[in-house]
């Protein structure tokens, strides 16, 4: 998993965990905790585990990205363009595919 995303996973978590558990006047922050746990669990990677989630956060980035500039394109068509409609929805379950399998690594 992406560093970036572990922190916010664990950001939710603690926000969610400790609502209404801490002081308002206490410092404590989430997100340093959440920095702290995310860089322990990155630094306990092996090299091709780190890696191996890099290239999929960088796939994944991709297609969420090629994803949007289609959802672009279709509200930019109108209805008489059915064939390029047909063709961009092809693209866009073809994203959604591909990222179900690499959320499955």
């Amino acid at each position: 998993m992406e560093k970036n995303r572990a922190k916010e996973i664990i950001i939710d978590i603690l926000q969610k965990s400790l609502i209404g558990q801490l002081d308002s006047s206490s410092n404590f922050n989430p997100r340093f905790v959440a920095d702290a746990i995310a860089q322990k669990v990155d630094f306990e990677k092996t090299y091709n585990e780190s890696k191996r989630d890099q290239f999929a956060s960088n796939v994944i980035d991709k297609i969420l990205n090629l994803e949007e500039d289609m959802i672009e394109e279709m509200k930019k068509l109108e209805n008489d363009s059915r064939l390029l409609t047909n063709y961009i929805k092809g693209k866009l379950t073809a994203y959604k595919e591909i990222l179900d399998i690499i959320y499955k690594l």
